[in-house]
């Protein structure tokens, strides 16, 4: 789901439409990526707990680069900036991040996948 959401977003929207996609997109994105790390906490026997301590037990569970979960959580603050419409959003900032925040969803679903196969 994520992989085909975020794949061929594009970096620079042609229309008020493509636009809406691409903020959608990446909204959805990054809460599936929070859903699985909530998912994947239970099914280690943890306390599922608010979507940043989630990352911060995954990253240190997984002995990960603290900056990597710092930049998960500030995806998921962006995914809240976009839901909520705080702050009139500036909407280039967000285009401009389209990018990194898909790398990084590409990231971690790869980290994801490696601890799944070590519990199968």
């Amino acid at each position: 789901f994520i992989v085909n959401y975020i794949k061929d977003l594009p970096f620079d929207p042609k229309n008020e439409f493509e636009k809406r996609g691409i903020f959608y997109s990446l909204q959805t994105s990054i809460e599936s990526t929070m859903d699985l790390i909530a998912m994947l906490i239970k099914d280690l026997g943890i306390q599922v707990k608010d979507d940043s301590t989630n990352i911060s037990e995954i990253v240190k569970l997984r002995k990960l680069n603290l900056e990597l979960g710092d930049k998960l959580k500030k995806a998921n603050g962006l995914r809240n900036i976009i839901v909520h419409r705080y702050n009139e959003i500036d909407e280039h900032l967000i285009l401009k991040s389209v990018k990194e925040v898909k790398d990084l969803l590409f990231h971690w679903i790869d980290i994801l996948e490696e601890i799944l196969s070590e519990l199968s």
